[in-house]
């Protein structure tokens, strides 16, 4: 019951007092009757609050439409603001029952006090002696964080190889989907660098960039790192397919998966679309964690025609192996560790004792991650991963070849229409020379099998993490769209066109079902 309602009621009842009185009209209630009605209505008042909104009419500077606001098992209210906010200092318009109500202690008064809205906050309604707390979320424009770039001048991005100096302002949504981790709805701010990167992606619409700064920098709660990138996954409709991988390789024994953020990119003060923020793949104790003397390689048909490769050929792989980190030129002593390293574990592999344990292919090379690393491109059927392009290995001096991390699954999942990846049905990777070579290793062919099912037995696991991702970016890929037009329309090299994002992320999902059971028919057969 509201105060106003509380004193109208009172009121009321002395004034039928007074009339029984004037009248000398005996009347049924006696004063302990009105005492007692009085403690039991002032007594019934439970704190509550009704209403909650942020109208565009208190907040000229900073709305240009209402939030659409709804309170939540009474508990929570939810605001989401469908523009891109700078200031979330905002004036709401609230109903209660109760006395007072308090923002973090704060007094509070409706239409009239401002409040800043940044971080979630506890609004606090106050009756009698009780208090009932609700916990404000914010959201600015699609509820992901927003990073704001401003280049130099404003100048344009051109180049993937010349970096142009940056400013970078991180606005975290008052919720953050990010590792588990809730984000406060902090502004993170550097000075840094950014240049483009990729490259079949750099020769789309919307282009993918590396970050670069001279010091170690966290954004969204990740160890700090000089180097980080913005992958833009124009191709993918979903926005989702490389964070599907992730999260497969989070939950597998590869040692090191890339970490990612999905943020909304405002560059040069205008809206590019939704990004992925996350590492960089190099050599670090956090990252590829090999030592200061180690190496990470990358098995990659282009590196013969580049010309800050530094590459080598092994006999049984069908394209170059260019050693990404560290820096080496041709014929040092670690350009000789690594290439010879390689070429013993390719002899190895081919040799008549291969299945030797001891003295094999597993002498040169790890069991558990060239299982895994496997599993998860063959089971997304990942184009490029036919050991062709954006095949990762690395290796620590006294160890043994590894491959890892996991990269680039943009076009895997169903979501290309060259080749033969598109079909559910059919293995793609085992026909490569090394892994058809491993698959004749029964104790390969046992670990397959057992590390393939628990896959297959956390198929629920992975499918709620699409569906979470798909619900977390539902208006940033609006907005996204609304920016480059890619939902029903063709986009290289989709394998069909699906129309709204739910049924974009439905045949994904679809897709990837009857893969797992594919594939299960075929490894039970083993």
């Amino acid at each position: 019951m509201s105060e106003v309602k509380y004193k109208s009621e009172i009121a009321i009842r002395w004034l039928q007092l007074l009339f029984c009185t004037v009248l000398l009209i005996g009347c049924s209630s006696s004063d302990s009757d009105t005492e007692q009605f009085d403690k039991a209505n002032f007594e019934s008042i439970s704190p509550k609050l009704l209403s909650f909104e942020l109208l565009a009419s208190a907040n000229p500077d900073v709305l240009i439409q209402d939030a659409t606001c709804t309170i939540i098992g009474d508990s929570v209210v939810d605001c989401w603001v469908q523009n891109v906010m700078e200031s979330k200092m905002l004036v709401p318009r609230f109903q209660i029952d109760g006395d007072v109500a308090t923002i973090e202690g704060e007094k509070v008064v409706s239409d009239v006090s401002s409040y800043d809205f940044k971080k979630p906050v506890t609004l606090q309604v106050k009756a009698n002696d009780q208090t009932k707390d609700y916990k404000v979320y914010v959201h600015a424009f699609t509820g992901i964080p927003v990073l704001w770039i401003e280049t130099q001048g404003r100048a344009d991005i051109v180049s993937k190889d010349e970096y142009l100096d940056a400013h970078f302002r991180l606005v975290e949504d008052a919720v953050t989907r990010a590792s588990g981790r809730r984000a406060s709805g902090d502004v993170t701010e550097y000075n840094g660098y950014i240049r483009g990167r990729g490259n079949s992606t750099w020769l789309m619409a919307k282009k993918p960039y590396r970050l670069k700064f001279d010091n170690k920098v966290s954004f969204l709660g990740e160890a700090k790192d000089k180097s980080w990138v913005l992958l833009a996954n124009y191709a993918d409709k979903t926005s989702i397919r490389n964070a599907t991988a992730m999260y497969m390789g989070s939950i597998s024994n590869l040692e090191y998966t890339p970490r990612f953020h999905f943020v909304d990119v405002m560059l040069n003060g205008r809206y590019n679309g939704t990004y992925q923020l996350g590492d960089h793949l190099k050599i670090s104790k956090d990252r590829v964690n090999v030592g200061d003397d180690g190496f990470l390689m990358e098995i990659d048909f282009r590196a013969s025609s580049e010309d800050d490769t530094r590459y080598f050929q092994v006999a049984h792989l069908e394209h170059p192996v260019n050693i990404k980190d560290p820096d080496v030129e041709y014929n040092d002593a670690d350009y000789n560790y690594a290439k010879e390293f390689v070429e013993a574990a390719d002899a190895a592999l081919f040799s008549n004792n291969f299945r030797d344990p001891e003295n094999g292919w597993q002498k040169y090379m790890d069991m558990d991650s060239f299982v895994d690393w496997y599993l998860i491109n063959e089971i997304s059927r990942n184009h490029d991963a036919q050991l062709y392009s954006s095949c990762f290995m690395n290796l620590k001096r006294g160890g043994r070849l590894k491959m890892g991390p996991l990269w680039d699954f943009d076009l895997a999942f169903g979501n290309i229409d060259y080749g033969t990846c598109y079909e559910v049905e059919g293995f793609w990777i085992m026909h490569t020379f090394w892994y058809k070579r491993l698959f004749q290793d029964p104790a390969f062919v046992a670990k397959i099998k057992e590390r393939f099912n628990y896959f297959y037995l956390h198929r629920s696991d992975i499918y709620n993490d699409i569906n979470q991702n798909a619900n977390y970016l539902r208006y940033s890929v609006a907005e996204n769209n609304n920016k480059w037009n890619t939902f029903y329309n063709y986009t290289w090299p989709n394998y069909d066109i699906w129309g709204s994002y739910l049924n974009e992320v439905q045949y994904m999902k679809t897709w990837l079902n009857k893969r797992f059971e594919w594939l299960k028919s075929q490894f039970d057969a083993m």
